[in-house]
């Protein structure tokens, strides 16, 4: 199976739009929950590879420190999960785009109420950030 992944980057209304596409399926929060510890840190690492690469193939530069932004994230699968288990299946994603530099952190005061979308399709992620205006 060959995922598009990839960068789109816009300018729109002084804001700053990155977005990119990476080959994987949000995990349920229910089979997050039950992980040991060590393979839900291992599932954060790869993620964080994943951005990494698409940052560093993309041009996508680090946010500036204390940087606020706005992030959507649309997730396809093929069959639905409830939407507090799909928001919490993503909280190792945001943990891997805090560390990485493409939000500067997941507390309400930088980024705010991300928006979760769940459409049906093959399994990818495309994340959107928009950099505010400080």
């Amino acid at each position: 199976m060959e995922v598009n992944t990839g960068s789109t980057q816009d300018i729109r209304n002084g804001l700053k739009i990155d977005s990119i596409e990476m080959p994987i399926e949000i995990i349920s929060r229910n089979k997050i929950d039950k992980m040991h510890w060590s393979k839900k840190a291992k599932l954060r690492d790869t993620y964080q590879l994943l951005v990494r690469n698409q940052m560093t193939l993309n041009k996508i530069t680090k946010v500036d420190d204390g940087q606020k932004c706005g992030l959507v994230l649309i997730g396809y699968r093929k069959r639905s999960l409830d939407f507090d288990n799909f928001v919490g299946g993503c909280k190792q994603l945001i943990d891997a785009l805090s560390r990485e530099g493409f939000i500067w952190d997941d507390n309400m005061k930088y980024l705010g109420i991300p928006t979760f979308i769940q459409e049906k399709g093959e399994p990818s992620v495309t994340i959107t950030r928009s950099i505010l205006p400080s």
